[in-house]
């Protein structure tokens, strides 16, 4: 569909300087898109085009060697110019007929003067009307620019910026999201929306919100579309973006202060009907085959800051996409000093859903240098429990994930299920029985360490985790083996000769644990 502030070829042919032209060209051919006139003698096009320039020629450069010529117009045709005008008579008296066949197959206008022309006259005559032609264009797309921003004050939503961008382009618009349904104008008539966009539309811009695509807007081009399209395309696709911004912004601050029930949830108070109810009035339909709970501990300084619950907002809004992009539905509540994200498996997609870290490890990564830390404080994961009502035992563990971490130092992978010994260390602390523990299996060692330097208990951790390797202990501790075997007679005296048998060894190790997990590295 031809937009009037667009240059075809067959518009430059209606000026008084063509009047005399020959032209060969179909119907597709007159409607190329010319950008810029340009007069070219050589024959080698290289890199000297951009696209959508008229040529104009003498010939002089093949002048009635048919190869050279059609080669010459391969090279055009090639770089996409606009078409080709020959002057007959001084140089060629006619082009070559392969010149014109190639012309014919390929939809490219041959223009031919039988007389003399001036063609600076025309270069001054097509810059003049490219010129004119160009400030309707931008006047146009200031007006157009100021209707999509009258659009966005009404707070109508976004029907009306891509009804707006149809009516001015003549052309069919699609709203594509991420993850959701097609907006299309006009309304598809075929049973598959988002298909029937993917098969018809063509030209597309992304929808970039914080750095991150959420949707992309396209428009149907069965040619190539001219420059007033493309920028109209651009200037809707920023409305677009700042309308669907403005939209989650709205809502995500209703969520934000809407979390009563949230709390009740993580506190094991509502049943499945109340939790189901509650998630399918934020997605529709949506079946929960499990949930996690993920946990970050915010530091009063971020808490306080000023623009705290702008910039937590944001980064919800960006972590709500990637997590339903990956098959998670995301609810969010602060509470206290924690920020709890609850990562809702949807049960369409269990079986493409990822690891939450893959998510997580993203979010922290939004955490720029010098501004608020969110995302890279401790962190604790849960379990993921089948039933949403279980929720709080997910919750819980992963509160004590990061209680565990306060004592161990931060986790690369802060995982509950991955916590292995430390759960039952932490267990034995909670019942007040970690120092007893710690004294009853390795208390002889650290007593008699205190009056020598005589590295045992490093000897013993190194001598456990290498399975009783002599030589590669004495190696890892950079001693020889005669040293090492005076370590070990002396550990056999105060521990016990019995202390590599299965059930002792296990407990001197679970011992060791929970010394470091007290007390630090051993050293």
């Amino acid at each position: 569909m031809v937009d009037f502030r667009d240059v075809r070829v067959r518009e430059v042919l209606k000026r008084p300087c063509f009047r005399n032209a020959e032209v060969i060209a179909s119907e597709k051919a007159l409607d190329r898109l010319v950008k810029w006139v340009h007069i070219m003698e050589v024959t080698k096009v290289g890199q000297l085009l951009n696209g959508n320039e008229l040529i104009l020629t003498t010939g002089i450069g093949w002048q009635e060697e048919e190869e050279i010529g059609a080669a010459f117009l391969r090279q055009l045709i090639e770089s996409n110019a606009a078409g080709l005008c020959i002057e007959l008579g001084t140089y060629t008296k006619k082009p070559p007929e392969r010149m014109k066949q190639l012309a014919i197959g390929a939809d490219f206008p041959l223009i031919l003067f039988h007389e003399e022309v001036r063609y600076v006259d025309i270069t001054r005559d097509l810059h003049t009307f490219f010129i004119n032609r160009n400030h309707k264009m931008i006047t146009d797309l200031d007006t157009l620019t100021n209707q999509f921003n009258r659009l966005l004050l009404s707070g109508k939503g976004l029907p009306p910026l891509l009804r707006l961008l149809h009516e001015k382009t003549k052309r069919k618009v699609a709203l594509l999201p991420i993850d959701g349904e097609p907006l299309m104008l006009p309304p598809s008539s075929k049973p598959d929306d988002r298909q029937s966009a993917e098969d018809e539309i063509m030209v597309r811009r992304p929808i970039m919100i914080m750095g991150h695509k959420f949707a992309e807007l396209a428009i149907q081009s069965d040619e190539e579309p001219g420059e007033f399209v493309l920028l109209a395309l651009d200037r809707c696709a920023t409305a677009v973006a700042q309308e669907m911004m403005r939209t989650m912004h709205v809502e995500e601050r209703r969520r934000y202060k809407e979390t009563g029930w949230i709390q009740d949830w993580l506190n094991g108070k509502l049943k499945y009907a109340e939790i189901s109810g509650s998630v399918r009035s934020i997605k529709p339909g949506a079946q929960i085959s499990a949930v996690t709970a993920c946990v970050f501990e915010l530091d009063g300084k971020t808490l306080h800051a000023p623009d705290f619950e702008t910039v937590l907002v944001q980064r919800i809004i960006w972590a709500r996409s990637f997590f339903d992009q990956n098959g998670f539905l995301l609810v969010t509540a602060l509470i206290g000093h924690q920020l709890v994200f609850i990562l809702l498996h949807l049960s369409e997609r269990t079986a493409r859903t990822p690891p939450p870290m893959q998510a997580i490890e993203r979010l922290r990564k939004t955490d720029k240098p010098g501004g608020l830390a969110l995302f890279n404080g401790l962190t604790g994961i849960g379990p993921t429990v089948p039933e949403p009502a279980a929720l709080h035992k997910s919750f819980e563990a992963a509160c004590e994930t990061i209680l565990i971490q306060k004592t161990t130092g931060p986790l690369q992978r802060p995982f509950y299920t991955e916590l292995h010994v430390h759960r039952i260390i932490a267990g034995m602390e909670k019942a007040g029985q970690l120092s007893a523990f710690i004294d009853d299996y390795l208390g002889p060692i650290l007593r008699y360490e205190r009056n020598k330097d005589a590295h045992l208990l490093k000897t013993l951790k190194v001598y456990l985790q290498l399975s009783g390797a002599k030589q590669e202990t004495a190696n890892a501790l950079f001693i020889v083996r005669q040293t090492l075997y005076h370590r070990l007679n002396k550990i056999s005296e105060l521990l016990g000769s019995d202390f590599t048998m299965p059930e002792k060894r296990l407990m001197i190790e679970l011992a060791l644990y929970a010394y470091e997990y007290a007390h630090g590295p051993v050293t």
